[in-house]
């Protein structure tokens, strides 16, 4: 301990995963570490965390800094609960003043990043930004190339060349920005702190919620840490960058500056220890209104209006295209190998240098049916599937590329100006359809086909079913919570304002639906956004005279105005204290209370940062996909409740689908991608990231399939609401649990099911096979082949077995997975089902599998008493002598898994635990001629696997 540092203590008991973090930083400060990053939920205790750091691990004078003042503030609140020989810390060590800064100080990221007014901006390298840029993405292969390009550019479309170079400018100043020197960069009143800073002798910096150092403060804080000494980093976040936006100048900065996550508390972790209250997330699927889907049918069609378009110039009065039509284009680029920047040595090289083209261009000739140049490779694929539900997506996906080639090559960089305003009107076209042509290539964008999905008027209508059901369960303990993106919506494009008016999607489109409802209107609903404060006219009287007397109590001065609008009241305050921070924590209190059960509001105002741990419902209505943001929507609902000791949220989505149309899915995959990094309960209580935690139905759904199953999904989800007490019970709140993810695998049977099941072969007493048992039995045969290998670490495969975990879920999947296992073991076993049940394209070695199927036989069919005796005797002997009998079929050809595949004596161990618990069956290797001819043979009866399989990770 440092002399000058005082003998500081927590008088409390670290949780299990405070003591990991204290643990690991520990370690690492031994190794000579002086960075650390820790990802941990909101409520997972991340404040007592640091300040445990601080006082018993690095004993260092400290600077925090937090994203804003209520943060700052409870950073010095919480020092509470540390003391010196018994006593509290005395007051003049802890300081939350900028100008007194003492030995832990509590500071914003703005007071110390404050910029400068005089900041000078250089321009000058903004061409050779946009060089390096070329090159970087394969459009140049040096300097040479990309300024030829660039130069012509400037000739033949000077509009388009200086509104890049107006990007690279400003980029350009973004880097001046990131690399120049703090008194260039900080107003002064940051310097004057920071040297205050300085002088104290700061060690320790903790920069919480750190995700914030995406933005400005990210590149000046940098700069500020070498400036006061470099001092030990711990950053703490519960929103970790994610890969969305990796490839981001300040993402990569990010990663540079605080390195790999050195430990994250995954919220499973924290629920299963009884420090945040558990949760089921759930989905509410809706179609369209007719108006909205008519919208979408017609725009379904533009793409190959578009490809057709281009493919099909006018005319000219010569009889000849006005410009060279795509499909002709790309054969010559095809023929000649001309790209760009200069021609390709051959087709290797030019598929090197432009392979997204190479690819996309064979494969728009193949759909075209026209022919690839003479020495072009044919397009690698088989034909279009017509019975693909995918194929409307497929298409727009595989051809994009070379649509953006045409584009930005051959029309934008043409010297005719009516080929820049084609190019230009395809490009909107294509705006339409989420695909936004940039200057090297194209990146998805919002089209309002998503838009007009993402805020389907539909949606506030599905609010009133979820809200009356979860009412119907709850009664007057509901306290619901529905988040929109904005109050209104914003920036309707002229495409669909008839469809989307100010208010869709919008908050108060939310709060309206409510008020139309006699069930949701009896929540007394009251809406609060950054401008606004809608209230259920008849709560005026009740919530006026709350509201009065909560500013008396909390001595804010505020006068109450009120206006009268269709079904509600609007309520606006005069005086210095009427601030969105201020009304929100009142009417956060009146909703604790019950005084309102139903708030509606936006992400900014009720995202991160509010805390209401009465919450028991929250509605996402957002269009939030990336983690970071996710995760402080979910945040809000897993708060302990010490008046409801088992509380469970439920976490609802609302998806507007139709998957008839292209771009219709895209609400889906929205949903989809939202769940990518959260984890869930599921029905067999394992805790699993991905959306197969909300049902396992969502993990393997063909697109053309989540329609016909809407309403059982629908019922499904709301029969759930009732089922709070299960689904608590599930989670195992307080019980031992393994405390990192375990590899698991799901397996759906194909639709032809029934094939995969029969009897045990040569088994006469055994069962029927279920989907179960026989999982059950080929894990079994592929844990004794790995033990005797020697590929997993056990005692004996016993052991093994008593962890092995094989349940069914809803949806026909079977979930596989070790508890309690190691990683490796339960890697290997997760992969090797995977590739016993999957795709066998890759596969090594075969091996088939049979059942014995019954069947009915009489000794005496065939026999003369069928040709002497009367039909109906005849027919009566037979019956009444049939018998059942078995007999072996073989019904699956499937891959051996790769681990067991490395050579044929490893092989011949599977093969002899395959023949021992699942059928009788020889290993054949692959490239064999005569394998060859049974896989046709096996092809054609369809007896080649084609289950879904998907690996994940649970926590167990």
């Amino acid at each position: 301990m440092s002399q000058e540092f005082p003998d500081i203590r927590f008088r409390g008991e670290l949780r299990p995963s405070q003591e990991d973090v204290v643990k690991i930083v520990r370690e690492q400060i031994a190794e000579g570490d002086t960075k650390f990053h820790v990802v941990a939920p909101p409520g997972s205790g991340k404040t007592v965390t640091g300040l445990f750091l601080w006082a018993e691990v690095l004993q260092k004078p400290a600077l925090v800094l937090s994203p804003n003042s209520a943060i700052q503030s409870q950073w010095a609140a919480r020092t509470d609960l540390f003391g010196i020989n018994g006593a509290d810390i005395p007051s003049d060590l802890i300081s939350t003043d900028p100008k007194d800064p003492s030995l832990i100080t509590s500071l914003t990221y703005q007071s110390v990043t404050l910029p400068s007014r005089n900041e000078v901006m250089l321009n000058d390298f903004a061409e050779r930004l946009w060089i390096d840029s070329l090159i970087d993405k394969g459009e140049a292969k040096d300097p040479t190339e990309a300024l030829v390009w660039i130069n012509d550019l400037k000739e033949r479309n000077p509009d388009y060349h200086n509104k890049r170079l107006s990007y690279y400018r400003k980029q350009k100043r973004d880097e001046i920005i990131q690399a120049g020197e703090l008194s260039g960069l900080l107003h002064e009143s940051s310097m004057e702190t920071l040297g205050l800073l300085k002088e104290r002798g700061i060690g320790m910096i903790i920069l919480d919620e750190c995700h914030h150092l995406l933005s400005h403060w990210g590149r000046v804080l940098a700069v500020t840490q070498q400036f006061l000494g470099d001092p030990i980093i711990v950053g703490l976040t519960a929103t970790p960058p994610d890969d969305m936006h990796k490839d981001t100048v300040d993402s990569k900065r990010y990663r540079e500056y605080f390195g790999p996550v050195d430990y994250e508390v995954p919220v499973p972790a924290v629920v299963k220890d009884g420090f945040l209250a558990p949760y089921q997330d759930l989905a509410y699927l809706i179609r369209p209104t007719a108006e909205e889907l008519r919208y979408v049918a017609r725009t379904s069609d533009q793409f190959t209006e578009l490809v057709h378009d281009l493919c099909n110039p006018p005319m000219n009065e010569e009889g000849k295209p006005i410009r060279e039509p795509l499909d002709q284009y790309v054969q010559r680029i095809l023929g000649t190998l001309e790209l760009p920047t200069g021609k390709a040595d051959n087709w290797l090289d030019f598929q090197k240098r432009a392979s997204s083209f190479a690819w996309s261009s064979r494969y728009l000739l193949k759909e075209l049916g026209k022919t690839v140049p003479p020495g072009v490779p044919e397009f690698p694929g088989t034909s279009n599937d017509e019975e693909d539900p995918a194929r409307k997506i497929l298409d727009m996906e595989s051809i994009v590329p070379v649509i953006s080639w045409y584009l930005r090559h051959a029309l934008r960089g043409s010297s005719d100006k009516e080929h820049h305003a084609l190019a230009e009107k395809a490009i909107s076209r294509l705006r339409i359809l989420g695909v936004q042509i940039t200057e090297t290539g194209f990146q998805n964008c919002a089209s309002p086909v998503s838009r007009i999905l993402m805020y389907s008027k539909a949606k506030a209508k599905a609010v009133i079913s979820i809200l009356k059901r979860e009412k119907e369960v709850l009664e007057d303990s509901i306290r619901a919570v529905v988040i929109c993106d904005y109050e209104r919506t914003s920036a309707v494009t002229s495409e669909i304002s008839h469809l989307l008016d100010e208010e869709a999607g919008g908050a108060v489109a939310a709060f309206r639906e409510l008020l139309n409802d006699e069930e949701t209107d009896a929540l007394d609903p009251i809406l609060l956004t950054g401008s606004t404060v809608l209230i259920d006219d008849d709560l005026k009287d009740l919530i006026e005279s709350e509201c009065l007397k909560w500013l008396q109590e909390n001595k804010k001065k505020v006068t109450l105005e009120w206006a009268e609008d269709a079904g509600f009241h609007v309520l606006k305050g005069k005086g210095r204290d009427w601030a969105p921070r201020v009304y929100v924590q009142m009417f956060t209190e009146l909703f604790q209370r019950g005084i309102t059960r139903c708030l509606v509001g936006t992400r900014g105002l009720l995202g991160e940062g509010w805390d209401a741990n009465k919450i028991n419902v929250l509605i996402d209505l957002t269009s939030v996909t990336t983690s970071m943001s996710v995760n402080q929507l979910r945040g809000r609902s897993f708060r302990l409740d010490s008046d409801v000791p088992q509380k469970i949220a439920n976490n609802w989505d609302v998806v507007c689908i139709a998957p008839e149309f292209t771009k219709g899915m895209d609400d889906y995959k929205r949903f989809k991608d939202k769940h990518k990094r959260l984890y869930g309960v599921t029905d067999d209580g394992a805790i699993e990231k991905g959306v197969g935690h909300v049902h396992a139905s969502f993990m393997g759904m063909r697109i053309d399939d989540v329609e016909e199953s809407m309403v059982n999904l629908n019922r499904d989800m709301l029969d759930r609401v009732g089922l709070r007490s299960k689904f608590y019970e599930l989670w195992k709140i307080g019980k031992p649990y393994h405390p990192e993810p375990i590899k698991a695998v799901e397996i759906k049977a194909s639709s032809k099911g029934s094939d995969r099941v029969g009897f045990p072969p040569g088994r006469m007493g055994d069962p029927e096979w279920t989907e179960t048992t026989l999982t059950d039995a080929i894990a079994k045969a592929i844990i004794r082949s790995l033990f005797e290998a020697e590929l997993i670490d056990a005692a004996s495969w016993h052991e093994i077995f008593q962890k092995l975990h094989v349940s069914e879920r809803n949806g026909g999947y079977i979930r596989v997975f070790l508890e309690k296992a190691d990683e490796k073991a339960s890697a290997i076993l997760s992969e090797s089902l995977a590739q016993v049940f999957g795709p066998i394209e890759d596969a090594r070695y075969l091996i088939e599998r049979g059942v014995d199927v019954e069947y009915q036989e009489s000794r005496l069919q065939g026999t003369w008493i069928e040709e002497k005796l009367p039909n109906f005797l005849s027919d009566f002997i037979i019956l009444k002598t049939m018998k059942t009998k078995r007999r072996f079929e073989v019904v699956r050809v499937h891959a051996v898994p790769k681990a067991l595949a490395t050579k044929k004596e490893i092989a011949l161990i599977f093969e002899k635990y395959w023949n021992k618990l699942v059928s009788p069956g020889e290993v054949l290797y692959r490239q064999n001629s005569q394998t060859q001819a049974l896989m046709d043979k096996a092809t054609e009866d369809g007896l080649i696997v084609n289950d879904a399989v998907h690996e994940k990770e649970v926590f167990m």
